[in-house]
C-alpha cells in the first residue's frame, strides 16, 4: 500500500462515517474538516521534521503508532481524543489554536468541532504515516522529503512509490502553510 491509499483511508466514506457517528457531526461538516485540515497537519509535521530533534520525535511518533495501521475504521469509531489532543500540540505547538480558528472559518465548522475531528484523525494519520514510512524504509532524517512528496506530489527515484498524494491534496490549499 502506498501513501496515496494508506492517507485516503482518512478521508474515504467509511471513515467520515465513523467519525460523524462517534463525534455525532455531520459527516458533510467532517469531510470538510479533514479535507482543509490534512495539508496544514503534513506542512506542520514538515516543518518539525526539518529540525533534527523535530525528526527524531516525529519519528519515534510514527513507530509508536505504526501498529495501529491495521484498522483505521475501528481506530476513528473508538478515537481517543486525548491522545489525539496531544499530537495535534506538538504538532502545530503555539499555533493550535490559530490552526483550529482558522479551519472554522474555512469550512464554517465551530472551532471546538475542528478540534474533536482533529483530534479523532490524528492518532490515525500518525499510526498510517507510520506504517507508510515503516513500509518505504525512511529513516528520521528522511521524514521531511516523505512528507514535502506527499504535500507536493513530487517523486525521487528513491521513493518514487510515494508520489501522487500531492495529486489529491494540491487542489486543498494549504491554511497556514508549510
Amino acid at each position: 500500500m502506498d501513501l496515496t491509499n494508506i492517507l485516503g483511508a482518512l478521508t474515504g466514506n467509511d471513515a467520515v462515517d465513523a467519525i460523524s457517528k462517534n463525534l455525532k457531526i455531520d459527516s458533510k461538516q467532517v469531510s470538510s474538516v479533514i479535507t482543509a485540515a490534512l495539508p496544514s497537519l503534513l506542512g506542520a509535521m514538515q516543518k518539525n521534521a526539518s529540525s533534527q530533534a523535530g525528526a527524531a520525535s516525529l519519528a519515534e511518533a510514527l513507530g509508536y503508532h505504526a501498529g495501529n495501521a491495521g484498522n483505521i475504521i475501528n481506530n476513528l469509531k473508538t478515537a481517543d481524543l486525548t491522545d489525539g489532543g496531544k499530537i495535534l500540540s506538538h504538532i502545530f505547538g503555539g499555533n493550535l489554536s490559530s490552526v483550529l480558528n482558522g479551519i472554522s472559518k474555512n469550512t464554517g465548522v465551530g472551532s471546538n468541532a475542528v478540534g474533536s475531528i482533529l483530534a479523532s484523525i490524528a492518532p490515525s494519520l500518525l499510526a498510517l504515516l507510520g506504517k507508510g514510512q515503516q513500509g518505504n524504509g525512511i529513516d528520521a532524517s528522511g521524514l521531511a522529503g516523505m512528507l514535502g512528496m506527499i504535500l507536493g506530489g513530487t517523486s525521487s527515484s528513491s521513493n518514487s512509490n510515494m508520489g501522487g498524494l500531492g495529486s489529491i491534496l494540491g487542489g486543498l490549499g494549504s491554511i497556514f502553510g508549510k
